[in-house]
């Protein structure tokens, strides 16, 4: 028995697990693990906002921390995509998911070794009971300032100052290190799932089936995002230590959720799935040829889209693939798989294109829950459920039907390929859209035109208190915390504050949400209640705004997904087989160094430039409060849009050098071949 086809490990290969030898059940196995790994991807944006507000960081941090994931692609891709390339592809790809459960594991280290933090233990039960105070009770600033020396004043008036001890207190550079550690190690994972899965898929089926098979993998990826930010919302509608009591709702802006808990759990479902995957052969065996016996080899026959193990594949195709896989690695190999695939100008653009496409998207995609707490005024545990899931199913959708069309259809390559140029111009108009997708809100201007410190809070001592909106609902004004206020009184069962200075008929609050004409109407009104209640007043009709916004993304999503797939097969069919998972790793090293590195981090400097209010500690400056809007929006879509207009050049330059790609026949391209078009007409090189 020849062990290349069979399942199993080591010298473990029992005849009842041969008859899941197949690229059915393959798939099954490789697409849930995308799955996972989706959901691991946007758990991280669902969650990076807790992130950053945990441990302090400007968003320009977290998009050098997050680096990591790009760092270890950029020096490791290509070693692991050749040597991997070139062994049991399976079980390099089970190795990977290994590292990606371990990641999980580290990037949920910092919460076990800082636990919930000193500022988010104050507003819990336990923290009042351990200072002697009944919760239930009025907290006054008499209360606070008695609890002693050691006591980290609270967002309420006081008359005393800053406790200069809590400084000795404050985080370390160590969580930062952790979070970048965990991200450079899920990149050696993503590494060889994406460079290798896809070539074996490729290897193991015929040519016109691989768009379907693509197709199928990536929408199980979509499902994945889908879950990621279900499991976010989740996640961070628990407190972050389930443990406490907390004092304050979810919709405060001081909640922090257990955003650690979703890592724990993806981290051991990775585990898992690794190894189910490990325990594939190197090679799946043919139909004709299946090495089992006949009892085994009469596997049922599967729905149309899981009937491609019964393919046979051409002999020529399986010696070279065997020969492949039994190469010797040697440096040299390696420096003539370079020399081959770079000068490759439909690869070379198409791998330009990938880059400013994925640079047009990166701001919305990493710090999507930072967009649409600000446009639209959202808490962060509500705030990427419904505008993350959306636009993943509208992705899945896309890929599906594009990889039925491809598969069934079999449309010409100059028709795919051009139809992803209309796209890169419908997805500019679309970026444009975005400007008019949010609630209006006045803090921002209204911050910047005026001191936040008043005559009536000027004793209040407010100079380091974070921002925590408290708003006058009969006026609809909000105020940027009840220190702001002058608030000495918190009813923390209903969270009202009371006993407020900047609360009477002769002072203007810090901002308010209404317009100046219901202002004036306001001014016939009786007096408002002296109270105040927590959290941001509620905009009007902004529920309208967001489910628009969501839905045309969603839309937005679906159209831009419909020519992923013959981006994936430009890089397949205009190289020698035996140079695919090499190109593979070369595409991952240029989208790393030139997209998925320095994107999060433009992005994350667009977004700190729109900040009017940090967070202050010590002197220190730590995450951002207060945004403005506008600002926000116009410099996020602006950049979108200049990166995706690149972008959608160098489609039309993909289109005009490889409209004669054949996607779809039989025929092994060697090397010779391998920058030529099928009906012969040579491709300049890139590079002569």
């Amino acid at each position: 028995m020849n062990e290349g086809y069979n399942c199993g490990l080591s010298f473990w290969h029992p005849k009842w697990l041969q008859k899941f030898a197949n690229i059915r059940w393959f798939m099954a196995v490789y697409g849930l693990l995308g799955t996972v790994q989706g959901i691991s991807t946007t758990y991280l944006i669902a969650t990076i906002t807790t992130l950053e507000r945990r441990f302090h960081m400007p968003s320009q941090t977290t998009g050098i921390v997050l680096s990591g994931n790009e760092i270890s692609q950029i020096f490791l891709s290509l070693i692991l995509s050749y040597i991997g390339g070139q062994k049991n592809r399976p079980r390099w790809i089970a190795w990977g998911m290994v590292f990606c459960g371990l990641s999980c594991l580290v990037i949920a280290t910092p919460h076990l070794i800082y636990g919930l933090g000193e500022e988010t233990f104050h507003l819990t039960k336990e923290y009042y009971d351990g200072i002697g105070r009944n919760w239930t009770d009025a907290i006054s600033a008499n209360a606070t300032a008695a609890a002693g020396p050691s006591h980290k004043r609270s967002s309420l008036c006081e008359t005393i100052g800053v406790d200069n001890k809590k400084c000795n207190n404050l985080v370390t550079l160590l969580p930062l290190i952790l979070i970048f550690l965990s991200q450079f190690i899920l990149g050696v994972g993503n590494t060889l799932y994406y460079t290798l899965g896809q070539t074996y898929v490729d290897d193991n089926t015929k040519k016109k089936n691989t768009p379907l098979l693509f197709a199928y993998a990536l929408a199980m990826r979509m499902i994945g995002p889908t879950l990621g930010f279900i499991l976010g919302t989740g996640m961070l509608s628990i407190f972050i230590d389930p443990s406490k009591t907390p004092l304050i709702k979810g919709t405060d802006p001081r909640w922090l959720g257990a955003w650690w808990l979703g890592w724990i759990i993806i981290g051991f479902i990775m585990f898992i799935f690794s190894g189910l995957l490990a325990l594939f052969p190197q090679q799946l065996p043919r139909k004709d040829q299946h090495i089992v016996d006949n009892s085994i080899s009469d596997t049922p026959r599967s729905t149309e889209l899981f009937s491609l193990n019964a393919t046979v594949i051409p002999e020529k195709k399986i010696e070279e693939t065997q020969t492949m896989e039994r190469s010797e690695i040697s440096w040299e190999d390696f420096i003539s798989s370079l020399k081959r695939v770079l000068p490759n100008k439909i690869v070379f653009y198409n791998n330009l294109s990938g880059v400013f496409y994925i640079l047009g998207a990166a701001g919305y995609v990493t710090y999507l829950g930072r967009y649409v707490e600000v446009q639209f005024q959202r808490s962060s545990k509500n705030a990427t459920g419904l505008s993350g899931a959306l636009p993943m199913l509208g992705m899945m959708t896309g890929i599906i039907v594009s990889g039925w069309v491809l598969s069934k259809k079999r449309p010409a390559a100059s028709k795919v390929l051009f139809w992803n140029v209309i796209i890169g111009c419908c997805y500019v108009i679309g970026q444009f859209s975005y400007l008019f997708f949010y609630c209006p809100d006045n803090s921002a201007s209204l911050l910047k035109e005026r001191a936040i410190v008043n005559t009536c809070n000027e004793n209040c001592h407010c100079d380091e208190v974070r921002y925590t909106p408290v708003c006058h609902e009969p006026s609809n004004q909000v105020f940027f915390s009840p220190c702001h206020a002058g608030c000495k009184t918190w009813e923390p069962k209903q969270n009202i504050y009371s006993n407020c200075s900047c609360l009477s008929n002769n002072t203007t609050p810090f901002f308010s949400t209404i317009s100046p004409l219901d202002s004036l109407a306001s001014t016939i009104k009786p007096p408002p209640a002296e109270v105040l209640v927590g959290g941001l007043c509620t905009a009007k009709n902004c529920s309208i705004q967001f489910y628009a916004f969501a839905l045309f993304t969603m839309f937005i999503g679906w159209l831009n997904s419909t020519g992923k797939i013959g981006n994936i097969l430009v890089n397949y069919r205009a190289v020698a087989d035996k140079d695919k998972a090499f190109t593979q790793g070369l595409t991952l090293t240029v989208l790393s160094l030139c997209a998925f590195i320095p994107g999060p981090i433009i992005y994350g400097r667009i977004i700190d430039t729109a900040c009017i209010s940090w967070n202050t500690t010590c002197g220190k400056r730590g995450d951002c409060q207060l945004y403005d809007q506008n600002a926000l929006r116009y410099y996020m879509v602006g950049m979108g849009m200049v990166f995706t207009a690149v972008g959608t050049i160098f489609d039309y330059l993909v289109w005009y050098y490889g409209k004669n790609i054949d996607f779809y026949g039989d025929a092994t391209i060697t090397e010779d071949q391998a920058e030529k078009p099928r009906n012969g007409e040579v491709i300049e090189p890139l590079i002569n």
